[in-house]
């Protein structure tokens, strides 16, 4: 069933892509509120539980919420399934003008990426294109301190 699950949940982030992909393409930003709100309710079904109830955590309480129950590797793939999902989640913002919501996506998606990198180093492929894509356009100082130690001890490697 978890499977099943991680599938439906890698097919509709597969489909915000899509959608961001025309957004940035077209320009017209038909179905945004839409596409956020499919982001959302993601998220919800990911953790299983409310936004108001994860989005309170820590992002250590977050990947620790995403690993319980799950082997390691599962956990982990459902940690980068977040990243993935925040990601397109902050192209959505970005396209709505909202930068500072898509910097948090973004950054939150990368720390999220680099706790995964840095606990399984055996797949490093999968997370460094992943932290490669979340990384900021601008400059790496306004990464807030414990991301940006994160991706200092991840690409000392």
């Amino acid at each position: 069933m978890a499977g099943q699950r991680q599938d439906y949940l890698l097919k509709q982030i597969e489909m915000l892509r899509h959608f961001a992909a025309r957004l940035v393409r077209t320009k017209e930003s038909g179905g945004l509120d839409d596409m956020l709100q499919l982001s959302f309710s993601l998220q919800e079904k990911l953790f299983a539980r409310p936004p108001a109830d994860f989005l309170r955590l820590e992002v250590t309480e977050q990947v620790a919420a995403l690993m319980t129950g799950e082997s390691k590797a599962a956990g982990h793939e459902k940690c980068l399934t977040y990243a993935a999902l925040l990601k397109e989640t902050a192209t959505l913002y970005e396209f709505r003008g909202r930068d500072d919501l898509a910097f948090g996506a973004r950054q939150l998606g990368m720390h999220v990426a680099l706790l995964v990198g840095l606990d399984q180093p055996e797949k490093p492929e999968a997370v460094r294109a992943l932290v490669d894509e979340l990384l900021p356009t601008k400059s790496l100082d306004d990464l807030h301190p414990p991301v940006k130690a994160l991706l200092e001890q991840y690409v000392r490697g």
